[in-house]
């Protein structure tokens, strides 16, 4: 990009003043649990998605995606925890109905102990975010790195322009920023659901590094917004633009920290990912 080429930022600190690690399961991963009530907990989990799966296949209308993307979510959670080939990529009514009877059969077939080792794991902090948040998240990491052009809508927009005119920068102003919202945010609205949605299975700095990386990248997102409407053509004032570019980078940058912090701490960061 022309405007801003791999900021050097120096070292980033930011403290992470969260107070304890204290857990806040409704019941911690390393309390016991014995084998029937393990069963019981995770039939109850099955039953659900057997209602769910029947409420999407006798849909009245369109189901909207956020459903579908819960109901994903929650069955290949269920199913990783319980070690099922089983899983769920799209909306077919023939793959529904052939993934849940197939999760039933696997959930049917565990043993005594495996009952009460897939139950921790359907409770891990470290599989649920693995199954509901992971690839969401590392899609919208490459959506807000300024130099990667496969995946930035802004150094698309940038390269892409650099010696339009007026007229052609307007008729692509729309479309881009379209591209942002329907895809990256809407990703991070998805990730901010499933953070809701299983906030007890996290601890207090878990819950905090994930709300405050989401709030970043969509921080992030705005300021691409906000840069591609005052994007102006070479030879114009492009300094407003460029400030929105250099704090998106910015709060790209923030975001990582919290991620990297919480993916190291899960064993599951790799190095040079960011």
């Amino acid at each position: 990009m022309r405007h801003i080429s791999k900021i050097t930022t120096g070292t980033i600190t930011i403290a992470l003043a969260l107070g304890l690690m204290g857990c806040s399961h409704s019941r911690s991963n390393n309390e016991s649990i014995d084998e029937s009530e393990a069963k019981k907990e995770l039939a109850i989990e099955l039953k659900f998605l057997q209602n769910e799966c029947e409420r999407l296949i006798n849909k009245d209308g369109k189901t909207e995606d956020k459903t579908f993307q819960s109901y994903k979510n929650d069955f290949n959670l269920l199913s990783a925890s319980v070690n099922s080939t089983s899983k769920i990529e799209t909306q077919s009514d023939r793959e529904l109905k052939e993934s849940i009877a197939q999760l039933k059969r696997d959930v049917d077939d565990l043993t005594e102990k495996e009952y009460v080792q897939s139950y921790k794991r359907f409770n891990s902090s470290k599989t649920i975010y693995e199954v509901t948040l992971m690839n969401n998240m590392h899609d919208v990491i490459d959506a807000t790195k300024d130099w990667d052009e496969d995946h930035n809508e802004l150094a698309l927009f940038d390269n892409k322009h650099m010696r339009s005119s007026k007229a052609q920068i307007k008729k692509d102003i729309g479309p881009a920023i379209d591209h942002i919202n329907t895809l990256s945010k809407y990703k991070i609205e998805l990730m901010q659901d499933e953070i809701q949605k299983h906030r007890d299975s996290y601890t207090k700095l878990q819950l905090e590094q994930l709300k405050k990386a989401t709030h970043n990248f969509d921080l992030s997102l705005d300021n691409q917004i906000k840069s591609i409407q005052a994007y102006k053509p070479i030879g114009e004032d492009y300094s407003v633009s460029r400030d929105f570019c250099y704090n998106s980078y910015d709060k790209y940058t923030n975001a990582c920290v919290y991620i990297t912090d919480f993916e190291s701490n899960l064993g599951i960061a790799k190095a040079g990912e960011f």
